[in-house]
């Protein structure tokens, strides 16, 4: 009897842990994570994401580089200020635009608009646009510089080489200073060119606000057209 008590005691503790074990497997089917939910997050939808990037356009811009795809301005590009008189001029065969106020000055190099000057007829700020018939960028600089700065008191040139212009659009350019009237004034050059020319456009200003410089160019940049 004390045998059979002890069998009998085995086998119910024996059924209690085979229940425990099964009940437990059973719970664990329910709670467990999936592989793909422990292991790594599902990619959003284009829905929720926004859906793909779309690819900046490239710039495309015609022989005046004035305006890129779409109407929409280059990288980089001046805004012509609201102001400013559009002007074409048969001799340089260009359009541009100039401060309405300022005075015409012409010569056997380019066509120039000036600052009224209030020591002399003109001012220290200058555009200008001057259309020489080469091929070669680097000789049409060359040409307009021996012209109109080679003999000025006092120049220095400050650089000049390849560069990317205010349209985005490639340029040689070459800027410089010298002495006028008592001040110190600095100059930039840049080439645009076209089917049978190059265009070299000419920014002057004070050396004073030479920050100005670089956006009385980029402002001359953006009117231009060849005529």
């Amino acid at each position: 009897m004390p045998f059979l008590h002890r069998v009998g005691v085995a086998l119910v503790v024996l059924a209690v842990a085979l229940g425990v074990g099964v009940g437990a497997g059973a719970v664990w089917e329910k709670v467990r994570p999936s592989g793909r939910t422990a292991n790594a997050a599902p990619a959003p939808t284009a829905a929720l994401s926004g859906g793909p990037a779309a690819a900046a356009p490239s710039p495309s811009t015609g022989a005046a580089g004035g305006q890129a795809a779409g109407g929409q301005a280059a990288a980089g590009q001046i805004a012509v200020p609201a102001d400013w008189t559009s002007f074409t001029d048969t001799v340089q065969k260009a359009t541009f635009s100039h401060p309405p106020v300022w005075k015409q000055r012409r010569d056997n190099t380019g066509i120039f608009y000036g600052e009224p000057g209030t020591v002399s007829e003109y001012g220290p700020q200058m555009i200008g646009v001057a259309r020489v018939a080469v091929q070669d960028p680097v000789a049409a600089l060359t040409q307009v510089q021996s012209a109109e700065f080679n003999t000025v008191p006092g120049l220095t040139r400050d650089h000049s080489g390849p560069a990317t212009d205010t349209s985005d659009q490639p340029t040689q350019e070459l800027a410089g200073s010298y002495d006028r009237e008592g001040q110190r004034v600095s100059y930039l050059m840049r080439t645009v060119s076209v089917a049978g020319a190059v265009y070299v456009l000419i920014a002057r200003v004070s050396t004073n606000v030479l920050a100005s410089l670089n956006t009385l160019m980029g402002a001359l940049r953006s009117s231009f057209a060849p005529a």
